[in-house]
């Protein structure tokens, strides 16, 4: 009898003990994830902050955009436009960390340092590094539940388009990045639109071993290649820079002279869905670039 009333109280004492254990365990990590969320973020354009509330991030400021505002982000100060984000408003704010793309490091590195503002540039050239942003963010801020669950989705999107197409001939795709004033380049498939034309199982022209995201273009090697399907994406002011391509493309008989155009598979995208950088319209335009380079 007396052996089993002490096997009875160390059992007991054995429960409290685990009890115990697992709450200041729960409590430390709940301190740390609060600690965690408690940092004061800016985020600086607008895909970075698609990006931010997708993991359900709180922020302390964000761009200004003519684009729809996540409804968690509708009270939360406006620090200026993505290109020239305000160093004073950012400074206002008093951030922990500052978030920019590596696309305009070199266009505002020397002012955020010269108003010695941490900023930390995140990469969303192509759709793996999409994916490796967020779960770079994720793993900072205890965000990985809502990073995995996106990935997943999109991981599956891939594969399901992948699957649909692997009996398919592939095409030959170019793409082209218009900007105003009548400029534009040649995307490969280390850009946005580039590396989910590569996703849809198509080819991308582009000359062999290209590490830019976008080149010069080469209009020999555009004639040799024979492009079945042409993209064009402006880069910004939309209605501009496709008059533009239309006017180039109307003046210059070489165009007319490529199976995209003799079959009228010319087609012109916009943002916010198709953008030059990667974001969290990634599925959509995932199918949208399926359904155009695809279609029968």
């Amino acid at each position: 009898m007396l052996k089993r009333d002490s096997s009875k109280k160390i059992l007991f004492i054995l429960s409290i003990w685990v009890i115990g254990f697992a709450a200041i365990f729960t409590l430390n990590n709940l301190k740390k994830t609060q600690a965690k969320q408690s940092d004061s973020v800016v985020m600086t354009t607008y895909a970075l902050t698609q990006v931010a509330d997708t993991l359900h991030m709180d922020l302390a400021g964000i761009p200004n955009t003519q684009y729809p505002i996540p409804k968690r982000y509708k009270n939360t100060d406006k620090v200026g436009a993505p290109n020239a984000p305000s160093m004073e408003k950012i400074k206002k704010l008093n951030p922990d960390t500052v978030y920019s793309v590596t696309t305009l490091r070199s266009m505002q590195g020397k002012s955020y340092k010269a108003n010695k503002i941490n900023v930390t540039y995140l990469n969303l050239q192509t759709v793996d590094h999409l994916k490796t942003t967020l779960n770079t963010l994720a793993k900072r801020y205890d965000k990985q539940v809502y990073a995995d669950k996106f990935i997943n989705k999109l991981d599956r999107n891939i594969l399901k388009v992948k699957q649909k197409n692997k009996n398919n001939d592939s095409k030959k795709v170019l793409v082209l990045f218009g900007m105003p004033g009548g400029g534009y380049l040649q995307a490969t498939t280390n850009s946005y639109i580039g590396s989910l034309v590569k996703d849809t199982n198509n080819i991308v022209i582009q000359p062999k071993n290209s590490q830019g995201e976008y080149i010069s273009v080469n209009m020999e090697q555009i004639q040799k290649e024979k492009p079945e399907v042409v993209i064009c994406l402006a880069h910004a002011m939309p209605e501009m820079v496709e008059k533009s391509f239309k006017e180039e493309f109307s003046s210059n008989q070489m165009w007319q002279e490529l199976p995209a155009f003799q079959n009228k598979r010319v087609y012109y995208l916009r943002e916010p869905v198709y953008s030059s950088t990667a974001n969290m319209n990634v599925i959509k335009a995932l199918n949208g670039i399926d359904k155009i380079v695809n279609e029968k």
